[in-house]
């Protein structure tokens, strides 16, 4: 077996096609999308994906902190987590960790250099897996070298087709709030896109989620009913205290309490609580004072995640219309009455005139620049979009961007629009 450095590795990849949006055609995308290829890999490779136990993680909004939640009161609990997660922002070692700790760039290498030569066979057959289900094939080889006891694994988009939906019925099924986002692929009601997210549920599993909207409860329903599965809506937080320090809440009595800011984040702390204990009623022992452990060590950038005081400088990733509502919410809720400096970029395949409806009504003004990614919408046009709506829009050549000049004379900068918006700060500034 050829062994291949991190830095080849690396370099295959990128040569790879990432995630673009399918183009206008008569056939709907998501019919486009096949987990054929991945399962014939997966095939060569031995079908690393069993032997492993699961919960599986798909909606719109909240999948990440979620996971975040659920892996530390995991790791409380004793057990090796293996995490799957997506996108990652800076490296491809974010995508798989082991006890919240990034999979070295040795093993990368050493895992890539297992895959490869099964890649190739394929390829010499014209099936070519694709960038994403190469590395969730990567993600099980590791998970099983590291013996992991739980491995929460999050759809990166959709469900029914995703790349993580290759493995057996999970332990527990979990499914975060359901808007719009992707509708060029995943739909354009909620139907259709709940449909696809519920394409996860496996007979075998138990399904958590929030109450939702009643046309994605139906499809949820359905779904359980027809696969023989328990579904369980969770009872919602009740909120003691919140500030820029933290948030207390209750949840049947006991009270926990989370680092993590925005008002939402305690609805995703509960689903990770009951997730918990709908495990530890499956056997993995976990003890409510893990729960709390776990809760209030949570973790997780990039979400209403304050950077900086004096001024506060806010990041938030939230990216569709259900994110830039959440983020309204907090702003208000936290900064009673003040008017908002936004930095803000956004893909040109997002529902630009709702995030900005949602948003333009509490700016001060805004700063507009370009997303590290190739679906970046054009600086120009949204500044247009941005004006139209009353709101002073001042365009910031990347070169020249510099965070100290805008902070002179705000109180609150909150940089938004896209999770890969993080790419273009030095998170060293913010120390």
């Amino acid at each position: 077996m050829h062994e291949y450095s991190y830095s080849e590795a690396i370099s295959f990849f990128k040569k790879l096609p990432h995630f673009e949006p399918p183009k206008e055609n008569n056939i709907p995308a998501k019919d486009l999308f096949s987990l054929d290829a991945e399962l014939a890999l997966l095939e060569k490779l031995g079908n690393p994906q069993y032997g492993l136990r699961y919960v599986h993680v798909a909606g719109t909004n909240g999948k990440g902190s979620t996971v975040a939640y659920l892996t530390s009161i995991l790791i409380e609990s004793g057990k090796r987590v293996g995490t799957f997660a997506s996108p990652f922002l800076f490296r491809y070692n974010e995508l798989f960790k082991v006890d919240n700790v990034e999979i070295s760039d040795e093993d990368f290498a050493n895992i890539f250099s297992q895959i490869k030569p099964a890649y190739d066979e394929l390829a010499a057959e014209n099936i070519f897996p694709s960038e994403y289900e190469i590395l969730t094939a990567m993600s099980f080889i590791y998970f099983r070298k590291k013996s992991c006891n739980i491995v929460v694994m999050e759809v990166s988009m959709g469900g029914r087709v995703d790349t993580t939906n290759v493995i057996p019925a999970p332990f527990v099924t979990v499914i975060t709030p359901i808007s719009y986002d992707h509708m060029s692929i995943l739909g354009n009601t909620l139907t259709e896109i709940a449909t696809e997210k519920a394409g996860i549920i496996k007979t075998g599993t138990s399904v958590i989620t929030p109450r939702q909207n009643r046309e994605v409860e139906k499809v949820l329903e359905d779904v359980c009913s027809k696969k023989a599965t328990s579904l369980a809506y969770f009872t919602p937080p009740e909120l003691i205290s919140r500030n820029l320090q933290g948030q207390s809440f209750k949840l049947d009595g006991t009270t926990y309490h989370t680092k993590l800011l925005g008002t939402y984040q305690i609805d995703n702390a509960a689903e990770a609580i009951y997730t918990a204990q709908k495990l530890d009623q499956k056997g993995f022992k976990i003890s409510e004072d893990a729960i709390a452990r776990g809760i209030a060590k949570t973790e997780w950038f990039g979400r209403f995640t304050v950077v900086k005081e004096n001024p506060y400088i806010i990041i938030d990733g939230g990216h569709n219309r259900q994110g830039a509502a959440v983020l309204r919410k907090s702003l208000e809720e936290y900064f009673p009455g003040k008017k908002i400096t936004f930095i803000l970029g956004i893909l040109a395949d997002k529902e630009v005139d709702i995030i900005l409806d949602e948003l333009m009504p509490i700016a001060e003004k805004c700063y507009i620049t370009t997303v590290p990614n190739k679906r970046t919408m054009e600086p120009r046009a949204l500044a247009k979009m941005v004006e139209k709506r009353g709101v002073q829009a001042i365009i910031v050549d990347d070169k020249d961007f510099s965070l100290d000049k805008i902070q002179e004379a705000n109180e609150i900068i909150c940089i938004a629009g896209s999770l890969y918006l993080i790419k273009k700060f030095d998170l060293q500034y913010f120390d």
